[in-house]
């Protein structure tokens, strides 16, 4: 009912001198994306020839996580209107789609129809930052920034990403120092703050930044996990499994995916471990392989916990199902550790045909 009464006003302001296509491109600049698609629509609608509103309506359908809708209005505006704007605009919509080397294709042809336009290079950039070719991403990004007249908040998180993953531990702290100078507050500045920080081991000031970070922005899932990565690293177990356990509970509220979901239950195993608690250890790795049949980890962390508690068939079995998972990851030396503390289980693996060195195991 209330999408009726919208379109009748919208309609209404047929009468005014504003268009209906200029009424969308407002909603999108006001990034009110639904109502600026239907406006879009209904000037479609009223002339399909208008490449603009094909293309304003992709925009909107992108930041309504509409991906196959915004490819296909991007593919008409392209057609419509071959410029670099639109064929970076389908570039995007191939990103979207996860197809990334057609994305890749039409962003260089965007650049090839005008090299001084700079959001092909700031989605070329992007697209090598998320495949985690970082020494890739950074020409692309910094190409970009000379040539926007004001650099764009999502240039300036990509740089302090790339600066970061490369070692230029400088360059993404004067980032870090803008946003935080800045009108603009963001939970990732701080993020990285304690990133950069928790690199050079200055722990309880990077705890500072990444609770700061999570106060700024609550749903920031991934500070809270580095919150519990500094708790682990100082051997602060019992603290590490209640952030652990916040974790849980936000990804399940959230209704994430079993994959999130089975990775936090994962983490919070190997810290009860850790602890001291094989029992609670077990519990949360048979959650986690439940939700995530194919990590490795999970499966030998919980031979670890069975092997403290004695169950060494169990064990033996959830080893098997690790090394079948990962061949190429030596097993064998985490158990050679502490032989008094594995010796009666390495034994009795002898006695079923495994054998271990201090390589890799070997089933006979």
């Amino acid at each position: 009912m209330q999408k009726i009464i919208w379109v009748i006003c919208l309609l209404a302001c047929l009468g005014c001198r504003e268009s209906t296509l200029e009424w969308g491109q407002k909603l999108l600049a006001a990034k009110n994306y639904e109502k600026g698609r239907d406006a879009f629509t209904l000037s479609i609608q009223e002339d399909e020839t208008h490449w603009e509103a094909y293309y304003g309506r992709a925009q909107c359908e992108t930041a309504l996580d509409l991906s196959a809708e915004a490819l296909a209005d991007y593919e008409k505006a392209y057609i419509m209107h071959p410029t670099a704007e639109t064929c970076t605009g389908l570039g995007k919509g191939y990103w979207d789609e996860r197809n990334l080397e057609k994305a890749k294709s039409y962003l260089n042809r965007a650049i090839g129809m005008d090299a001084d336009y700079a959001d092909a290079y700031l989605n070329l950039g992007l697209i090598y930052a998320k495949e985690e070719e970082f020494p890739k991403a950074l020409p692309y990004l910094l190409h970009a920034k000379g040539l926007y007249k004001q650099m764009p908040e999502e240039l300036s998180m990509a740089l302090m990403l790339v600066y970061f993953e490369t070692g230029n531990d400088p360059a993404c702290l004067e980032i870090i120092r803008s946003f935080k100078s800045s009108d603009t507050v963001t939970s990732a500045a701080y993020e990285y703050h304690g990133r950069l920080l928790q690199r050079k081991k200055q722990y309880q000031q990077a705890l500072k930044e990444f609770n700061a970070a999570v106060d700024i922005d609550s749903t920031n899932v991934y500070a809270k996990v580095l919150v519990a990565e500094v708790y682990a690293q100082q051997a602060q177990y019992e603290a590490e499994i209640k952030e652990r356990t916040r974790i849980i509970r936000q990804v399940e509220d959230q209704k994430a995916d079993a994959e999130l979901i089975g990775l936090s239950y994962y983490f919070r195993g190997m810290a009860k471990d850790n602890a001291g608690d094989f029992r609670g250890a077990l519990r949360d790795l048979d959650h986690s392989i439940a939700l995530s049949d194919g990590r490795a980890w999970a499966y030998f962390c919980r031979t670890v916990a069975k092997i403290h508690l004695r169950d060494f068939s169990g064990a033996l079995q959830d080893y098997q199902q690790a090394v079948r998972l990962r061949p190429d990851v030596a097993f064998d030396d985490y158990l050679s550790e502490d032989p008094s503390s594995y010796a009666t289980f390495i034994a009795y693996a002898s006695r079923h045909g495994v054998r271990f060195s201090h390589n890799k195991s070997t089933i006979i």
